[in-house]
């Protein structure tokens, strides 16, 4: 009888674990969702003000205008570009160094191995 109410009580735990975990998760976030909605509708709300505020200036200033803002932005992307470049070069310097503390690290190990045989095992004197 015991064997029963432990299965019992077993299940009951575990539906319940599932039922709480399952439910966390939709509590908890959407108050994050909520948020990220405000962060897109306001990513959006910038995006569409610059692309009119780009408009309106070349309308008002010319195409001469338009033709800087352009310039402007495709050297500011190409300053973001070369920073970019420049920390996935930084990025390969450490891993090559990184691949050769490891080739110090195992040859070392490797000495280490050879030294330990040679104390437990070492050479006889071969008499002449």
């Amino acid at each position: 009888m015991k064997k029963y109410f432990f299965e019992i009580g077993a299940i009951l735990i575990a539906l319940l674990l599932m039922s709480t975990v399952t439910a966390v998760p939709q509590t908890q976030s959407k108050p994050a969702m909520d948020i990220i909605n405000d962060i897109e509708d306001k990513i959006n709300l910038i995006e569409s003000n610059e692309i009119s505020n780009i408009i309106n200036n070349a309308e008002s200033g010319g195409i001469i205008e338009l033709l800087i803002q352009l310039i402007t932005v495709i050297i500011q992307f190409i300053i973001e570009l070369i920073g970019i470049i420049q920390n996935i070069i930084g990025l390969v310097n450490l891993i090559e160094t990184l691949i050769a503390a490891f080739t110090t690290l195992f040859q070392l190990i490797q000495d280490l191995i050879e030294l330990i045989r040679s104390i437990f095992n070492p050479e006889q004197l071969i008499s002449n």
